[in-house]
């Protein structure tokens, strides 16, 4: 048999390299398909998922671990996108269920450590349910991944790097995801269209003064379905940040599968 490293990239696998690898560790990227403004592609998300989870998984892999990723799932949470068009979603409990048919899944392959790695920020209160729901399932480890671009807490790259700061809800179609575009798909993104799109905010203050959680319709919070200054983005700010936080990734996975078993992993 052909002596050559497996990627963990499950799609680009055989049946041998499967049984070669034999995982303990998966990795499950969740992208969207949407508006990203006039500039960048509906599959923004899906693509920047997919490129940082298949290089951190190589990485890992051939350092030693025994991961494997499986395909981005492309149709997420788009629920509050109903006034832009082919905004691809399905329902929240349709959603919530797919991702636990996926851990289960996992899990009668014998996989018990599991990451999902969240590339979209509609997803994200709704897979924190889903952990919380099923943490009464023993013996699985499931943690999530932010999306945007996750560095360590520790790294100071973004400050130095993005001249937009990045809000808690992420930035939609502006200096990051431009950034990121320009230096994944190029040849996908309207260089002409970057420019400043309006981003706006209810007139009532006491909603953001009183903290109070509510789902944004998209087409009257960001009427371009991008907002804010992308002018200064360009593809060396994104390679650095993707270049960390690949690594960063890289080093969890690793260290996650090469953990030794015990009742009370991860503790």
């Amino acid at each position: 048999m052909e002596n050559r490293h497996i990627s963990g990239i499950l799609e680009e696998m055989t049946v041998e390299d499967v049984e070669r690898l034999d995982p303990n560790l998966a990795l499950v990227p969740i992208g969207s398909t949407e508006p990203h403004g006039p500039a960048l592609p509906y599959g923004t998300d899906s693509f920047s998922v997919e490129a940082k989870c298949y290089e951190s998984i190589k990485r890992a892999n051939f350092r030693g671990a025994r991961a494997i990723c499986l395909p981005v799932q492309k149709i997420s949470l788009n629920n509050n996108f109903y006034g832009l068009r082919f905004a691809c979603r399905i329902s929240v409990p349709v959603f919530m269920s797919m991702v636990r048919d996926i851990v289960r899944f996992l899990e009668g392959e014998g996989i018990k450590r599991i990451l999902i790695a969240n590339s979209h920020g509609g997803n994200t209160d709704v897979l924190k349910a889903v952990l919380r729901d099923m943490a009464g399932e023993k013996g699985i480890f499931l943690g999530l991944l932010p999306p945007g671009p996750a560095l360590p807490a520790s790294s100071g790259l973004l400050g130095k790097v993005l001249e937009q700061p990045i809000p808690a809800g992420g930035e939609h179609g502006g200096e990051w995801e431009t950034s990121n575009m320009l230096f994944l798909k190029p040849g996908l993104v309207r260089k002409d269209r970057i420019g400043v799109y309006p981003v706006n905010h209810p007139k009532i203050d006491s909603l953001e003064e009183c903290l109070v959680t509510h789902v944004k319709p998209w087409h009257l919070h960001l009427p371009a379905s991008a907002g804010g200054d992308s002018r200064k983005a360009s593809s060396e700010k994104a390679r650095a940040i993707f270049e960390e936080g690949v690594e960063a990734w890289a080093g969890l996975l690793e260290e996650l599968s090469k953990a030794p078993e015990s009742a009370t992993f991860p503790f």
